[in-house]
């Protein structure tokens, strides 16, 4: 069965979701919206040249109108974050499934209300966490699940990077509590997902924020020491004040029986791989190569619509622990106060209150 795919939201991010869904047969574009017309025509030159056919695709400047098109079966949301929760309920409600770029939402409220539509429209959303997919995370968490490292004491996720001035100059909503939901949420929500998925529920969370560039409100240094119900800690340290350029991303377990530690740019750079048994570290090291991940997310999702899988590697369940865990640092710092989670209310536009309120008393 072949499903239809219109496209919201054809800026940078959306080239990677054209490249992935021109290798499919089992799904074809045939709509795009933006309010910028020129990129419209863009994402449709760029899809019929990966396809190699001159394909007549619609495009809509409002996406309420490529919603109202009942041929459309999946929805992909590649838009500002801001907008991430309210296009995908006004998605679901029309009755499509919904593929959707991180941030899951900026508030717990939208969050909750996204995974109630989702199951009384009967409609599947998958996030793009699509790290969960690489091989070599998919493989060490079968190995984890198997306690081949034994019980996990610690885990650590660490980001180091760079974002210029002219990064956040370019547009009018990033660095934004309102609009982007800041740093840890849309390039650190990757690591903090993949703690958690190794690692299991959070229980408690202490954490403390900074920002250092007066040209945006949203944090750039994030600090998180995390318990997990199994009593074990985790640490979330990240920045984006990295010079003069991109340092990396890291994951490091220590368990009661080996270690694991991956690192580098893009999760090139094995720094430690110890199992008591040396085949698993011999599989492990065979994965190394594979960075494929988007292509694999896709065809789970691709799979789970038409029934030839059931189990959808990352849904809206499994972004909602993500996303709160990440809103507990920020009430952490907020309010200098230990966290328990789930948290009953918290919003990103509750940080630029705060903000008002630190200004106020000086």
């Amino acid at each position: 069965m072949t499903l239809s795919i219109g496209l919201i939201g054809c800026g940078y991010i959306a080239k990677k979701h054209l490249e992935t869904i021109s290798q499919f047969d089992e799904v074809e574009l045939i709509a795009v919206s933006d309010i910028d017309g020129n990129k419209m025509d863009e994402a449709i030159l760029l899809y019929n040249q990966l396809t190699g056919i001159n394909r007549i695709i619609k495009k809509f400047n409002n996406f309420y109108d490529l919603l109202e098109d009942k041929n459309i079966d999946i929805v992909v949301i590649a838009t500002v974050s801001g907008l991430h929760a309210k296009i995908a309920s006004e998605s679901l409600v029309h009755h499509k499934h919904v593929i959707l770029e991180k941030p899951f939402a900026l508030s717990v409220a939208d969050g909750e209300r996204l995974i109630e539509l989702a199951k009384a429209e009967n409609r599947r959303i998958l996030v793009c966490h699509q790290l969960r997919y690489r091989p070599i995370f998919r493989k060490l968490k079968a190995l984890l699940e198997k306690d081949a490292l034994g019980r996990i004491h610690l885990g650590v996720a660490s980001m180091r990077i760079h974002r210029s001035e002219s990064y956040f100059n370019n547009s009018n909503w990033k660095g934004t509590w309102k609009h982007d939901g800041g740093m840890l949420l849309n390039q650190g929500i990757h690591l903090i997902d993949l703690l958690i998925w190794f690692m299991g529920d959070v229980n408690t969370v202490y954490g403390d924020i900074s920002n250092n560039m007066d040209i945006k409100d949203t944090e750039d240094i994030a600090a998180g020491i995390l318990t997990f119900h199994n009593r074990a800690k985790g640490i979330i340290d990240a920045n984006t004040i990295t010079k003069p350029n991109n340092l990396g991303y890291y994951i490091s377990l220590f368990g009661e029986n080996g270690t694991f530690s991956i690192g580098g740019p893009s999760f090139n750079k094995l720094e430690r791989c110890y199992f008591p048994n040396s085949s698993h570290t011999n599989e492990i090291l065979s994965l190394m190569e594979d960075h494929n991940e988007h292509k694999y997310m896709y065809q789970n999702f691709i799979n789970v619509l038409n029934q030839k899988e059931t189990i959808l590697l990352m849904d809206e369940k499994d972004a909602f622990r993500s996303i709160m865990t990440v809103f507990a640092i920020y009430e952490a710092s907020k309010c200098n106060k230990v966290v328990h989670l789930p948290l009953e209310s918290f919003s990103t536009e509750e940080m630029n209150m705060e903000r008002v309120k630190k200004w106020e008393k000086k």
